[in-house]
């Protein structure tokens, strides 16, 4: 028998090792440059409202997101088809918020439809989506959400009231608030007059303070409102309801002063701070 040298032998194990080993792998050729610039590159607004006619909601939503990011009169037509071909509930959410964003006039008509849909939800985002567009239309439409059946309506209505400074909404809020409407009182300390610091205050004692402070805390920081207005408010709150939630609701507003305010609301509230019992036990 013969026998290969050692050197020999080695080399041929080291090729049939070699035949088995899985080939390496080859590299993926690079995308053309042109994809990639097409898929960085913004939708335009025929992309986008193309996006609106697929049957997958991601496409769906990446349309709505490019028309919102173009923000033109033209971006809200096919936003509006979108909504009128009926819409699963989480899509129509993210349509009619986007429409909002939009902040253009031209939603204003199909944002007061909306404000008669079927889901509270829907209806609440419109009263939102309204609040964000600047137009006199606004806000009676906004206001006729003071009157719809859901509880949370009626709050971000009489909330949204108060983001736009409807100051023509101020006796209606009002009535709102009497009505149990409590988050119209921060909306009425937004907008209100001295008479209706006075008309607020009669409801210490009668409404839930936790109600009420939010509205006498937009009073006090309100520049527009001279130094006697506060001092009254201060001076009204304290003598109606000396308990430790009005203390801590005058050390919250102190604090937050800036430190060369020396008006006498101040030291009124100062003064309060000092007198008010902290013992366990007292009114609150």
């Amino acid at each position: 028998m013969h026998h290969l040298p050692r050197h020999s032998a080695v080399s041929v194990c080291l090729a049939a090792i070699a035949a088995l080993a899985p080939a390496p792998a080859q590299p993926r050729p690079p995308a053309p440059a042109n994809a990639n610039a097409a898929a960085a590159r913004p939708l335009t607004l025929r992309e986008a409202t193309q996006r609106l006619q697929s049957a997958d909601p991601d496409e769906i939503t990446e349309g709505v997101d490019a028309l919102t990011r173009i923000g033109t009169a033209e971006a809200v037509a096919p936003m509006v088809t979108l909504v009128r071909s009926g819409l699963p509930d989480e899509l129509l959410d993210l349509v009619v918020t986007k429409l909002g964003i939009l902040g253009r006039p031209e939603a204003i008509e199909e944002l007061g439809s909306l404000m008669r849909h079927r889901r509270p939800a829907v209806r609440l985002r419109a009263v939102t989506s309204l609040s964000q567009i600047r137009d006199d239309r606004s806000r009676p439409l906004i206001e006729s959400g003071l009157r719809d059946s859901n509880a949370g309506v009626r709050a971000e209505a009489a909330r949204a009231l108060g983001r736009i400074n409807a100051r023509a909404s101020l006796a209606l809020l009002q009535r709102a608030f009497e009505r149990n409407i409590p988050e119209a009182a921060e909306s009425i300390g937004a907008l209100g007059d001295a008479p209706a610091a006075d008309r607020l205050l009669e409801s210490v004692g009668r409404a839930p303070l936790s109600v009420l402070l939010p509205g006498f805390r937009r009073f006090l920081d309100r520049r527009d409102l001279t130094d006697p207005v506060k001092l009254h408010i201060v001076e009204q709150l304290v003598s109606r309801s000396p308990t430790t939630q009005v203390k801590a609701f005058l050390q919250e507003w102190v604090r937050e002063l800036p430190p060369a305010d020396r008006s006498r609301a101040r030291a009124r509230a100062e003064l309060a701070i000092r007198q008010i019992n902290d013992a366990p036990g007292a009114p609150r």
